[in-house]
């Protein structure tokens, strides 16, 4: 394949997966009330900012050298083109199994789930740190956001109430 401003097509499709979800999630966030759409719609508008940072920041151009250099400099260094494209992709299949977690199982579930997987194997902590830390988490965001807060936290397809 041809590259483009001097990357290979195939780098750009992280970010540009991750634009298309988001200019999804932001379109369905103008759905909502005014107040209700208030925290949807600028995650949504970071997050277009952050994919474009990205996806500047793969162009062999100076301005993503720029980027590069100044938001990721340990990125600047040599590594290997394999090891690099395996890391996004395993970092972009954590990302999914939580959002789908989240969908399917809730926030008080997902949460947990995540942070512990998330300790023990890519961080490489003993269970009873992953534990500790994923129980910590939970705690916390349910104290803050169902108690203090009195939000109710989305229970997820599976233990929803219809």
């Amino acid at each position: 394949m041809r590259p483009v401003l001097g990357t290979a097509i195939a780098d750009y499709a992280p970010p540009l997966c991750l634009l298309a979800l988001t200019v999804v999630y932001l379109i369905l966030g103008y759905q909502y009330p005014p107040v209700s759409r208030m925290f949807p719609v600028m995650v949504a508008w970071s997050m277009i900012v952050l994919t474009t940072l990205d996806l500047a920041s793969r162009t062999q151009t100076r301005v993503g050298h720029a980027i590069t250099y100044w938001l990721n400099p340990a990125s600047t260094g040599t590594h290997a083109k394999a090891s690099h494209s395996a890391a996004e992709l395993s970092a972009l299949i954590w990302l999914v199994g939580f959002v789908a977690a989240l969908v399917l199982l809730g926030i008080l579930c997902a949460i947990p789930l995540f942070v512990f997987a998330s300790v023990r194997w890519r961080g490489q902590r003993s269970y009873v740190v992953s534990l500790a830390v994923a129980a910590i988490t939970t705690l916390c965001i349910w104290l803050m956001f169902a108690r203090l807060l009195r939000i109710e936290l989305y229970p997820g397809i599976v233990f929803g109430n219809g």
